[in-house]
């Protein structure tokens, strides 16, 4: 029996060369899609992580700039660059207990041992019963003393009083500086530190700002990063009002009410085919929470 076969045909080098050249075409449009997504990922992601540190920054600057008083609150500004801001920071409210010569018993409410624990203590200040305004005593030291130092005559009982498992306590503060006037058995007063905000060149990013936060006395400082980066446009500008902020330094600190705070926050890095890091400004107004009636 004779068998037949036929002879296979393969593909001919022109048939290969249109295959291959199809093929280079796909992969070619399908790596520009994925390398568009992946950098539309990136961008969105840098967005992302902008938002948060503004956001980020608002919350941590709001606590301490909430509690600050509109009258004697607010001791220095950068009137070039607007860049930094200092106020006296309270962080316990009570009631004075006694006065022995340059040393004052003040009975305090409850406050976060954390907080309490980690200030470093600026000094005090009282208020004056008829005008709301508090005097301010800077330096001196701090201590726990005993509570009976407020039960006497007259029997001020602060240190009682307790709020979410916190016990308030007995200070006795000691200062070189003459006591403020009106200083009495009942008066009102509260302890407080000082507290440096200020947009600056960030040690982790170049030429980039980060926002710092610190925290002094007249012994030492301490010098914290906290969030960045930010680019050069981040700044602080003033309520005198509550219709317009300024970015001129007032003349009188006292007369400011609130800071307008501008988070000019940006991307850690810039995507491939951008100009520049994704931008995500914030501007937000804070104004002081202890702010007397007008």
């Amino acid at each position: 029996m004779r068998t037949h076969s036929r002879t296979r045909r393969g593909f001919s080098l022109v048939e290969i060369i249109t295959a291959l050249v199809i093929l280079s075409i796909l992969g070619i449009a399908m790596g520009r899609v994925m390398l568009s997504q992946t950098r539309g990922y990136q961008y969105d992601n840098g967005g992302r992580r902008s938002r948060t540190a503004a956001r980020s920054a608002m919350n941590i600057l709001i606590t301490d700039l909430r509690m600050t008083q509109d009258n004697g609150g607010v001791t220095a500004l950068d009137g070039t660059n607007n860049r930094s801001v200092d106020v006296r920071v309270p962080i316990a409210f009570g009631v004075v207990c006694a006065t022995s010569g340059t040393n004052v018993i003040m009975a305090i409410a409850p406050v976060d041992s954390f907080q309490y624990s980690s200030m470093r203590f600026g000094g005090y200040a009282v208020r004056d019963a008829t005008t709301g305004i508090y005097s301010y005593v800077s330096g001196g030291t701090i201590a726990v003393v005993d509570v009976n130092n407020c039960h006497g005559a007259p029997k001020i009982y602060a240190d009682t009083v307790t709020m979410g498992g916190r016990q308030g306590k007995v200070v006795q503060i000691t200062t070189t500086g003459a006591l403020p006037a009106g200083t009495a058995a009942g008066s009102m007063a509260m302890i407080w530190q000082n507290v440096k905000y200020v947009f600056a060149t960030s040690k982790i990013y170049s030429n980039r700002l980060g926002l710092y936060r610190i925290t002094y006395n007249s012994a030492a400082a301490d010098t914290n990063e906290l969030i960045a980066p930010f680019s050069s446009t981040a700044r602080f500008n003033y309520y005198v009002s509550k219709s317009t902020p300024t970015s001129s330094t007032p003349a009188n600190l006292n007369s400011i009410i609130g800071l307008q705070v501008y988070l000019a926050a940006e991307a850690p890095d810039t995507v491939q085919g951008r100009s520049g890091p994704k931008k995500s400004p914030l501007t937000t107004a804070v104004f002081f929470k202890n702010t007397r009636l007008q």
